[in-house]
């Protein structure tokens, strides 16, 4: 049976992200938070003891301005969440904020069919900004989708 977990969408201003900065070092400590991006996560709205608890973060999304465009990236669920849907929940709230043909995101190749139920599809006619973004990720050893939203 798999538990789910209540959340609220909160998106956390520039002086209020010190958890988000420890919970991506953790979980995936290649990724650079700047102060531009908007971030949006998930705290578990009721802990163990009943008190809603706004210092553990459970999911986070980051939309990154590009000039006129925005890149969706550094998606994170917390291992001890995943498999309860938190991140088809996180991809519907944020959705308002993407804009058509000019939201975009680098998947990896596994996760595109789970970004295409949320409005993304693999192109290849990208804006140069996006471009040399992607080439500047994407690798040999480890190849992305490049996707565009097309809600």
């Amino acid at each position: 049976m798999t538990m789910r977990t209540t959340v609220q969408l909160h998106w956390l201003n520039i002086d209020n992200r010190a958890h988000a900065y420890k919970f991506y070092k953790q979980h995936m400590p290649y990724a650079h938070l700047t102060k531009k991006e908007k971030l949006a996560v998930f705290f578990p709205e009721i802990t163990s003891t009943g008190e809603n608890n706004h210092t553990e973060i459970i999911a986070a999304i980051r939309l990154r301005p590009i000039g006129v465009y925005t890149l969706v990236t550094g998606m994170l669920i917390h291992p001890s969440y995943r498999g309860q849907g938190l991140g088809h929940q996180l991809m519907k709230m944020v959705s308002h904020e993407l804009i058509d043909e000019r939201s975009f995101l680098f998947a990896l190749p596994h996760l595109a069919n789970f970004y295409q139920q949320h409005g993304f599809h693999q192109c290849q006619n990208v804006p140069n900004d996006i471009r040399q973004l992607f080439n500047k990720y994407d690798r040999e050893d480890k190849p992305l989708c490049l996707m565009v939203f097309r809600g």
